[in-house]
């Protein structure tokens, strides 16, 4: 019994532990001006200086910022800029058309949306990358969006 409880135990300990280093911060010229940078759920979060010098907290989606694009500070919030320093910020990501929320948004990368249709490559129960679509329509107000073994579902 006691062998029992203390397997239970370990078990459930090792699946609420998750190494440290699990998600590393995307390169950017964002870390110039930004402290305490750390990614949860695939959210980016930093605290970056403002023009008047004010350290603020600020968040973004990596994968919402294009392949090749750059993560830079603005005024204290993070935002994707096509090129390098200077450059203006990318209209596809951060456009009319910006993904919905949803839990799928901690296990999926590379989310874009595309005449209504939400695209992203997800992770399955066995850890490999998978792409995943599903229509923005289909998932209506209350409801999330999920990531079910690598596939894009309402519930």
């Amino acid at each position: 019994m006691r062998i029992a409880i203390f397997h239970l135990a370990f078990c459930a300990m090792a699946l609420f532990a998750a190494p440290a280093s699990a998600e590393q911060p995307p390169a950017g010229t964002y870390l110039t001006s930004c402290q305490d940078v750390r990614m949860v759920a695939g959210w980016l979060n930093a605290t970056c200086q403002d023009r008047s010098g004010r350290w603020v907290q600020a968040t973004t989606v990596p994968s919402w910022c294009a392949s090749g694009n750059d993560i830079a500070n603005e005024d204290g919030r993070l935002v994707c800029k096509s090129g390098g320093v200077g450059a203006a910020p990318s209209t596809g990501a951060f456009g009319a058309e910006r993904p919905p929320a949803g839990s799928y948004m901690a296990t999926c990368r590379d989310i874009r949306v595309s005449a209504g249709w939400l695209k992203a490559t997800c992770q399955d129960s066995r850890g490999r990358w998978v792409d995943a679509t599903t229509a923005t329509s289909w998932c209506g107000p209350g409801r999330d969006i999920a990531n079910n073994d690598g596939r894009l579902t309402c519930r």
